[in-house]
């Protein structure tokens, strides 16, 4: 089903709901992996090395903070390049994977880079990050769909007179 395309707005706000539910998707296989590893979960590890108070709370409104602003910048971006525009759930699924690969490119590769650099050497640690954010992508991509579709009101056209 195609509908008539929407704004970069809009899609800003369909990305900003759709990364939150994205963030706690992959925040829940997050925590699952790191419970079973014996691991602290990796925005944990980020607050605390930033010096910041609770690391466990302010880890994971970090990680649900750049959830949000990252979905709304992904699904502005696919309004402004019509080529990946939301439109029916399939592409919508293989627009998320690519999302996803971008974020663990440009988000997650930098920040652990920079605070917590043997993750990054850490193959098991890395492979399941990166499907993680792939999860993350295709979940942002799909509940914006949702959430565009809803919103994108069908024009009919109007009757001559």
């Amino acid at each position: 089903m195609q509908f008539p395309s929407y704004s970069a707005f809009r899609g800003l706000k369909a990305g900003a709901i759709g990364g939150i539910v994205g963030a706690l998707a992959l925040g829940i296989l997050a925590g699952l992996s790191a419970f079973v590893l014996d691991q602290e979960v990796f925005y944990v590890t980020i607050a605390r090395k930033l010096g910041l108070a609770s690391p466990l709370l302010t880890g994971w409104a970090l990680h649900f903070l750049v959830g949000l602003i990252a979905g709304g910048i992904f699904i502005a971006t696919t309004a402004l390049f019509k080529r990946f525009a939301l439109d029916t759930t399939r592409k919508s699924f293989w627009v998320g994977l690519l999302g996803g690969i971008a974020v663990w490119i440009l988000v997650y590769v930098p920040i652990t880079d920079l605070l917590a650099p043997a993750d990054l050497s850490n193959l098991m640690f890395d492979g399941g990050s990166f499907i993680f954010h792939l999860v993350y992508g295709v979940v942002t991509a799909l509940v914006s769909l949702s959430l565009i579709r809803r919103s994108v009101r069908t024009r009919t056209p109007a009757l001559t007179r």
